[in-house]
């Protein structure tokens, strides 16, 4: 079984609607995949056609993580009707708001890890749908995922949120969980034929660099109707869901090739429980943590000035070659830049021009221009 979370610490990315495209490809595929609802908002709930309220939500797990109320909330989508794929939703509820605080203790942190304990056998996938937060429910929603997939969309904002985001994980990783994996950011509702999300995408690549996935989702009206109708991608008609579909087959095998890469060790240990060894990775995972927080806390007390360094935006500086553009036209060029390219393009741009204006022209070329000169005039 692994675990992956989605997540954006800012609101109307998409995120929710990424969270459901992976489980269309995941229940296409053929996985047992269960969808884990932390958002207060229940959209993922919605979307899997989970409607109405239920006694038993994530906000009951997260306050008593047993394993009979874990099986007590766990529903199965409208997806999977006439059809012999698992898919399950563990709905949301409203009530979870009350457990979203910002400074939830240590133990807290591992309860949605404790409550999935008890499914390792249960299915192939979950995937985790977390508020647009940086409080308890996202956290303990990394702490409990092996992988964590971040989704922005080409704006200011959300470069600004996923700078945010990705310094937040780095210390949960390092003080909760080191075994938890930042899987990469997912650039959402791209408009291609807009100069800002062109700039936005460039920005986002040059500060982030790898982590960035290739291929944005592109903005479709499909992907809101098949979410609003409560179905599948792959189950819409029409040749842009279609493409959609695709995309997110292909980031599924992503997923699916960088959980490949775990540890041989993990895998093994995974596949070797017994009744005589109840203790799973995740219960070792949680042991292990307890230790580590103690032996932090003993660091901060005999280093409390040590300072973590974390990567900062740089602005952004034009610098034009010059005679490249005719002077009145100098500053709309500049802005059209500004509007399209990022610091780095613009560089690279720069020297381009320049390896090409110091070039030495071939004696070859003198003799054609000659050539050409002579016959002219005669």
């Amino acid at each position: 079984m692994h675990v992956l979370s989605v997540s954006s610490l800012k609101g109307g990315v998409g995120k929710t609607t990424v969270t459901l495209g992976l489980a269309s490809a995941a229940m296409n595929r053929g996985l047992r995949t269960l969808v884990i609802d932390l958002d207060p908002q229940c959209n993922a709930t919605h979307g899997l056609g989970a409607i109405g309220d239920f006694d038993v939500t994530s906000a009951e797990v997260i306050r008593k993580p047993r394993h009979n109320v874990v099986l007590k909330a766990i529903l199965s989508s409208t997806w999977t009707r006439g059809a012999s794929q698992v898919l399950d939703v563990l709905p949301g509820s409203g009530r979870i708001a009350g457990l979203d605080r910002p400074n939830p203790r240590h133990n807290e942190l591992w309860r949605l890890d404790q409550a999935l304990t008890a499914l390792e056998a249960d299915y192939d996938l979950i995937l985790i749908d977390t508020p647009p937060s940086i409080n308890a429910l996202t956290r303990l929603a990394w702490v409990a995922s092996d992988r964590t997939l971040l989704v922005a969309e080409p704006s200011l904002n959300s470069v600004v949120a996923v700078r945010r985001a990705v310094d937040a994980f780095e210390i949960v990783r390092r003080k909760i969980n080191p075994q938890i994996q930042l899987f990469g950011v997912l650039v959402n509702r791209l408009r291609s034929a807009l100069p800002e999300h062109n700039f936005r995408v460039n920005e986002l690549d040059e500060l982030f660099g790898e982590l960035i996935l290739s291929d944005p989702l592109e903005e479709r009206s499909a992907l809101q109707q098949a979410q609003g109708a409560a179905r599948s991608i792959h189950s819409w008609p029409g040749q842009n869901a279609a493409k959609v579909a695709k995309r997110f087959d292909g980031l599924l095998d992503e997923v699916i090739a960088s959980f490949a890469k775990d540890d041989i060790s993990r895998i093994a240990a995974r596949e070797g429980r017994t009744a005589k060894t109840p203790k799973n990775r995740r219960a070792r995972d949680r042991d292990r943590s307890i230790g580590l927080v103690e032996a932090n806390k003993a660091a901060v007390k005999k280093n409390p000035r040590q300072v973590v360094k974390t990567r900062t935006a740089t602005a952004i500086v034009i610098e034009q070659p010059e005679q490249v553009v005719d002077p009145k036209y100098q500053s709309v060029f500049e802005e059209s830049l500004r509007q399209s390219m990022t610091e780095k393009q613009i560089k690279q741009m720069r020297q381009s021009i320049e390896i090409k204006l110091d070039e030495p022209v071939a004696a070859e070329d003198f003799r054609r221009a000659d050539e050409t000169k002579d016959s002219a005039s005669d």
